[in-house]
């Protein structure tokens, strides 16, 4: 299918559904299926036969300030209504000890979290997000993405409740509550596909730069404190300041045990670390680290690369 077909699609997926949630990071990805629901939201029939759209977004220890901020405004622009919901992540054991299948236990949690969030508040299905791209990375084991294992699991445990009630004309919340759906996937609309769709909707997200969560800055099997979280991430708003646009600080240790800050921008952003005119917050970048315990602050010359501490 061509983008426009694509877009289409997506509209009719939205025209087809009642009382939706998105799950609403403010990234690519949510802003477009937000932007979608929205647009499908406004024809006559739509708004007659039920609730407008809802973006809900969760906010954890593993998301910092700025993406929330980020998120606001994206709904903001879209115009979708738009709530923050709370979540202790590092209560799940998983999580708080940076386990192998993290990924897979926040996907748990934070979608879990969503379609209770969805049955309390009158809501019949949760979208999100995942694209078509990231489900083949994952299907060929280029990057895996544990949380579609969730997805795929929520997925085939719906169809068996429906399979077993298929005869009883019963609603979705009779059937056993919300829905998951992930459009994005069964439509094949890549990474790229999205790209394009926001700029045909002239959507400022469409250049934003992929996130990930503060997790993903330390080593597996080293444990997330609240603490260490959030110097990591209030020291890449910082550094944001700068100009740089894809941004990472991954934290390591060396074998005395001290903190090491590893900076990662963009391969065309290196130069900002020495441009004159960002002296000034270069050095209060480094002395906010090495004053909340990092004892060397480097910079990656390699540059940004997605799953970095994975290799």
């Amino acid at each position: 299918m061509s983008a426009e077909e694509k877009e289409k699609a997506l509209e009719a997926f939205f025209e087809n559904q009642k009382k939706v949630i998105i799950a609403f990071s403010g990234g690519a990805d949510s802003s477009l299926l937000a932007s979608a629901a929205m647009s499908a939201a406004m024809s006559a029939a739509t708004s007659a036969a039920g609730a407008a759209p809802l973006a809900v977004t969760v906010k954890t220890e593993l998301v910092s300030c700025r993406e929330i901020e980020n998120a606001r405004a994206a709904a903001e622009e879209i115009g979708i209504r738009h709530v923050i919901i709370e979540k202790e992540m590092l209560k799940n054991p998983d999580i708080e000890n940076n386990r192998q299948n993290r990924c897979y236990a926040c996907k748990k949690e934070l979608l879990t979290s969503l379609l209770e969030y969805a049955a309390e508040n009158g809501f019949e299905t949760v979208v999100e997000g995942t694209n078509e791209s990231d489900r083949l990375l994952n299907e060929t084991g280029k990057v895996p993405r544990p949380g579609l294992t969730f997805i795929s699991e929520q997925k085939e445990r719906q169809k068996e409740r429906q399979n077993k009630n298929e005869n009883k004309n019963e609603s979705k919340k009779e059937n056993g509550g919300p829905v998951l759906m992930t459009p994005l996937i069964d439509l094949k609309i890549t990474k790229e596909d999205v790209r394009e769709l926001l700029k045909r909707r002239n959507l400022s997200v469409s250049g934003k730069p992929a996130g990930s969560c503060l997790a993903t800055r330390f080593p597996y099997d080293s444990k997330l404190t609240p603490g260490l979280l959030k110097t990591i991430g209030a020291a890449e708003e910082m550094l944001a300041k700068t100009g740089a646009k894809q941004i990472r600080i991954r934290r390591h240790t060396d074998a005395a045990g001290r903190n090491i800050a590893r900076i990662e921008v963009g391969s065309d952003e290196g130069g900002l670390f020495f441009d004159e005119k960002n002296k000034m917050k270069i050095d209060e970048l480094i002395s906010f680290l090495k004053q909340n315990g990092f004892v060397y602050v480097t910079a990656d010359l390699e540059g940004f690369r997605s799953g970095s501490m994975d290799i």
